[in-house]
């Protein structure tokens, strides 16, 4: 995806904005200016979308994990694992 120059622009105005409030101050956020959050919760604030994107990811991977456990794709020692496996008999 590319981003316009306008963009960055905006982007690093509202990292430069959420800069000046690291800590509880009273103070409406300072990047929207909206009275019932502070910058490190605004969903202007570029480095929350990143945060969260990183969240998404790794529990995605989790999920992906625990799905294949769950359908007996994972194996171990040659064996199939988790509660979908089928074992079938030599007969």
């Amino acid at each position: 995806m590319m981003f316009t120059p306008a963009q960055y622009d905006a982007a690093i105005a509202n990292l430069t904005a959420a800069k000046k409030q690291l800590e509880p101050d009273g103070l409406p956020c300072s990047v929207c200016s909206d009275s019932g959050h502070a910058a490190w919760h605004c969903g202007h604030n570029p480095l929350v979308a990143v945060r969260l994107c990183l969240s998404i990811a790794e529990h995605s991977e989790n999920l992906h994990t625990k799905l294949h456990y769950l359908a007996g794709h994972n194996q171990a020692f040659g064996m199939l694992l988790g509660p979908k496996r089928i074992i079938l008999d030599d007969e």
